[in-house]
């Protein structure tokens, strides 16, 4: 009995090219280790960033927004962080998306003056009611103003200001529009029942174009009258204003349109004595008015009426604006003094002047919010409801320090930039459902493929998407390629220990086990070298411990399984060999159980679990011929993969194969020298059907894709490889090159050379 110890050293290890750790002959890629935790957010350039990062990047692009000086002579742009928003657009939809293209804003107001060049290239529908007509600039234009704020487009004009969706388009239904009395004087029962069917005759008007089959899912009211809610009874609405209040239900529309009501301007105008809120000749406005109070009186009204306070540059609220009050659930603030708009009118005894100009009202504020949801309603790409759009405006509002007086703010500060980024986790529905439910984490979603399948499945998932929910039901939508990696192939400490390994010829050494027998008997061992060229299917098992049994006929059967080593990526299996003294050639057939990956892939989150059963056949042989010995070895195997729990519905057969070919001399006084050409472990043949979230629809339901996958990768990889051997008085020294063509079957990387040196010494 003897024994032998080896002392192996590597000098050198060099990378030329390209990467010293892709895929050699005489190596065994490593198992695919689980993929990293993806709590990033996947960009429309394909970048997949961590929040943080993500969060930077925003920051990035919202620097150079409010270095635009339309962006910044419109001070309330920053303080609703639209300038994150356009961030988040540009991230997620594409440096060219402009905020709010596709959406149209509908605007009842005293009309527009569609020529201002700040409307330039926008589509605008017009409609005329109460024998309104267009606006010939001898008055103010208030629906200009308020059209510009919600969509004014952006001009090269550095005195002009763009709208916080910029890039919506605008239906504007003209209107008679009086001059606000300098008395507070709230509007008796008897007039609001006079009124009540003008209003319902307005809205039905406005109702119907859009049920002509015109978006209309946002709607700009910026007018109303005195009178705070507080004073009205829902007995008063119902009996004096039912008609309007009908018809602003929506009770048979689909989809019922957002509606937008100016809080009022009352607070501190002048009042007479004995009037309801009147204090010290002045309104306390508690609450908001008549109209944006209607929806804390009327259940119907609710989920898509919102009424919208004002705020001053300071922060704070407004000294004229009315507060949110009663109506506190259903209200928000926005900025609304001091305010950059649109002018068209008379300026210094001249008529139709446009412009640009400031104003201060509750009336500017309104607009802020519905340019906000115009940008949402993009960014979510139209399939949130409306409900849904107003709830998650109202959920992401700041509601920190004075915010949290809902007396006053109601739901707090409008933040579109909050409302713009993913809130909570993210989540990956995996079958027919409603989009409320839970479902697999998107941060814990992943593929990590084993090296034999390189680019196939990756380039199968060019240009589609996956969709993912937030924790209120919001999609976003990612590159389905970004949750795919590639193993690269071995590392370098698995190169240089086949570079270091028995026998002259480590770089080309065409198979084997560590711990194979010899000899009559059993052994156990490490499953180490695997066969053909070290890439073969028993590279799957690398680490397990074995045990085997031969007889001197040349026949030896081995059993392994890599236990408590491998726990997280079990592999159990058994092979059989037979080599006859009398032929230079032998076989090999065996079979491998891996319980949680699939040739060394795994998934997580969505993808589910993967396992598979692998049966593979195998030869190796050598001659001696002119001095030279040549050899070959090779593998064929048959995958039968499964899929479970996951996106993946079924994967077929796999087809697989590996080769090597080699040649190797003694040189007189000069050592050893071998060469050699191999591929590595590679699928041939196989697919996958996944069943992938694609949309989902306002009322919630979550769509589905289905497609096939070709699971075979595009490239082959080659490994060109030579050393030198020369035998010392203390071991032998080794030099040695590998030239690999398509590493890890992947297009995406070029070429690399990998020089090594070492000495090995036995003893």
């Amino acid at each position: 009995m003897s024994s032998r110890n080896v002392l192996s050293l590597a000098l050198l290890a060099a990378a030329l090219g390209g990467c010293a750790s892709g895929s050699g002959p005489g190596t065994a890629p490593p198992p695919a280790a689980p993929p990293p935790p993806r709590n990033c957010i996947p960009t429309h350039a394909g970048n997949c960033l961590p929040a943080p990062e993500f969060r930077s990047a925003a920051e990035e692009l919202a620097e150079d927004y409010r270095r635009d000086p339309n962006f910044d002579n419109q001070w309330g742009l920053d303080a609703i962080g639209a300038d994150r928003a356009y961030g988040h657009v540009n991230l997620l939809e594409g440096p060219e998306a402009a905020p709010g293209a596709g959406v149209t804003i509908g605007v009842i107001d005293s009309g527009i003056d569609a020529e201002h060049p700040i409307f330039a290239g926008k589509t605008i529908h017009r409609e005329f009611l109460f024998g309104a007509e267009p606006e010939t600039g001898e008055r103010f234009s208030h629906g200009t103003a308020v059209a510009s704020i919600a969509a004014g487009g952006r001009t090269a004009d550095p005195n002009a200001l763009h709208g916080v969706a910029w890039g919506a388009d605008l239906a504007v239904w003209a209107i008679p529009l009086g001059e606000a009395d300098q008395v507070y004087d709230p509007i008796a029962l008897e007039t609001l029942a006079r009124a009540d069917p003008g209003f319902a005759y307005m809205f039905g008007q406005v109702f119907a174009w859009r049920d002509e089959g015109n978006d209309l899912d946002i709607l700009n009211l910026s007018f109303g009258y005195d009178g705070l809610v507080d004073g009205y009874s829902e007995e008063d609405f119902r009996a004096n204003f039912g008609a309007t209040i009908a018809t602003l239900a929506q009770a048979d529309a689909p989809e019922k349109t957002i509606l937008l009501w100016a809080a009022g301007n009352a607070n501190n105008d002048a009042c007479e004595a004995g009037v309801p809120n009147c204090v010290n000749g002045v309104v306390d406005a508690v609450s908001v008015g008549v109209l944006p109070g209607l929806v804390a009186r009327i259940e119907e009204l609710q989920g898509h009426s919102v009424a919208v306070a004002a705020l001053a540059p300071d922060g704070g609220i407004t000294d004229f604006s009315n507060r949110c009050g009663l109506a506190a659930a259903f209200c928000i603030a926005a900025p609304g003094e001091d305010v950059a708009l649109a002018y068209f009118g008379p300026r210094e005894e001249e008529v139709g002047v446009q412009g640009y100009a400031r104003g201060r009202g509750t009336s500017y504020a309104t607009p802020m919010v519905a340019g906000g949801l115009a940008v949402m309603k993009q960014l979510f790409r139209d399939q949130l409801s409306n409900e849904e759009l107003v709830s998650r405006l109202f959920a992401t509002a700041d509601r920190t320090g004075i915010y949290a007086d809902r007396a006053i703010y109601g739901q707090g500060r409008m933040d579109l930039g909050a409302a713009t980024s993913p809130v909570g986790v993210l989540e990956v529905p995996l079958a027919t459902g409603l989009a409320t439910a839970a479902h697999a984490s998107l941060g814990s979603t992943g593929l990590r493929l084993g090296a034999a399948f390189g680019d196939g499945l990756a380039a199968s998932f060019d240009g589609d998407e996956i969709m993912a929910l937030d924790g209120y039901g919001a999609p976003f939508w990612y590159e389905m390629g970004d949750f795919a990696a590639t193993t690269e192939g071995p590392a370098l400490s698995a190169r240089l220990r086949s570079f270091l390994g028995p026998g002259s010829g480590g770089l080309t050494a065409g198979g084997g086990s560590g711990g194979m027998p010899t000899a009559l008997g059993t052994t156990a061992g490490i499953v180490r070298m695997p066969t053909a060229a070290g890439n073969g299917h028993l590279a799957l098992a690398e680490g397990a411990v074995q045990v085997s049994a031969f007889e001197q006929g040349g026949v030896s059967a081995t059993a392994f399984t890599t236990g408590p080593l491998r726990p997280a990526m079990p592999a159990t299996g058994a092979a059989l060999a037979w080599r006859p003294g009398s032929l230079p050639v032998g076989f090999r057939a065996g079979w491998i159980s891996e319980r949680e990956t699939m040739l060394g892939s795994l998934g997580t989150g969505a993808f589910g679990g993967l396992s598979a059963g692998t049966a593979f056949f195998g030869f190796d042989g050598g001659v001696d011929f002119g001095g030279w010995n040549l050899g070959a070895a090779g593998e064929f195997g048959m995958v039968h993969p499964a899929a479970a729990g996951g996106l993946i519905q079924e994967i077929t057969p796999l087809a697989t194969s590996t080769f090597a070919v080699h040649a190797s001399r003694g040189l007189a006084r000069a050592g050893s020298v071998s060469f050699s050409v191999s591929q590595p472990l590679r699928v041939e043949r196989g697919s996958a059907s996944l069943t992938t979230p694609a949309a989902r629809t306002r009322q919630g339901e979550v769509l589905y894709r289905s497609f096939r996958a070709d699971l075979a990768p595009g490239e082959r990889q080659f490994d060109l490889a030579a050393q030198w051997n020369r035998a010392l008085p203390l071991g032998e020294f080794r030099l040695g090159a590998v030239w690999s063509h398509w590493p890890g079957h992947r297009e995406v990387l070029g070429a690399q050379v990998a020089a090594l040196a070492g000495w090995r010494w036995v003893f």
